[in-house]
């Protein structure tokens, strides 16, 4: 395989990806909307204004927090800030592993990341802060960091792969 070849693989799948993560995205917002109105209706007790509430049905809504569960009471879904008072989704399996997390870098950046069934790191949308630019990167069934997508200093592109004993190669675009 040549590495033009490569390249179109990867722009492919990183196009795949990028649908997949849109639909999550919709997904996940129309969520949170719905939620909003459930607590909104929770809270005026269908038309009758309540002075307070806590916990909306004792199924876990809290102020700052809100937390799904599913029937077998385990943790699927959270939305809140993280700990530096970013936003953050994070949805887990019904066995407790991470699959996809929506917060931001310590710069304010968005970042997506997904996760295998197992837990390790699949994927990450984010910046490449140190160029200041977007990158893509992927992980092997390990969770090993095998190729990526990002740019460079200069605002080119670049695209790398690595086996999993870091031997690979980058291509980059430019003078």
């Amino acid at each position: 395989m040549t590495v033009e070849q490569r390249l179109e693989q990867v722009e492919q799948q990183n196009q795949k990806i990028q649908r997949a993560n849109k639909r999550l995205t919709v997904g996940l917002t129309m969520m949170a909307v719905v939620m909003c109105a459930v607590v909104t209706m929770a809270a005026t007790d269908f038309g009758k204004a309540q002075k307070s509430f806590d916990v909306v049905m004792a199924k876990t809504l809290v102020a700052r927090t809100i937390m799904l569960i599913n029937d077998a009471d385990n943790k699927v879904v959270s939305l809140g800030s993280d700990d530096a008072g970013d936003g953050l989704v994070w949805t887990q399996s019904a066995e407790g592993n991470d699959l996809v997390k929506l917060t931001a870098t310590v710069d304010g950046n968005g970042v997506v990341d997904t996760y295998q069934p197992n837990g390790k790191s699949l994927l990450s949308l984010s910046s490449a802060e140190s160029v200041g630019g977007g990158q893509i990167a992927v992980f092997n069934k390990t969770g090993e960091l095998i190729a990526g997508i990002q740019a460079d200093g200069d605002g080119n592109g670049e695209v790398w792969a690595f086996n999993r004993n870091g031997n690979g190669r980058s291509l980059k675009v430019g003078p």
